[in-house]
């Protein structure tokens, strides 16, 4: 099984993806919410000001990444137990 070389930028993806999905489901749950329009409204709003902040940091990130793969500057491999 082959995997993708790693960068000092690999460990910052996972993360950052969760947080992405995160997000996602907890503007979903606000939309859905009929109990408090405008409360409501107000945290979609701040949520989709985050979710637009964490897209650009994985965007910006997943460019890094690939760039150092590029151009080679890959980490160690680890040994494997």
């Amino acid at each position: 099984m082959e995997t993708e070389p790693n960068t000092r930028h690999s460990a910052q993806l996972p993360p950052l993806r969760f947080s992405l999905n995160l997000l996602y489901v907890g503007r979903m749950l606000l939309g859905m919410s009929a109990d408090k329009p405008l409360l409501a409204d107000e945290a979609v709003e701040a949520i989709d000001e985050y979710i637009e902040a964490v897209t650009d940091e994985l965007a910006a990130t997943e460019l890094v990444h690939e760039a150092a793969l590029l151009v080679g500057d890959t980490l160690p491999d680890e040994p494997q137990p």
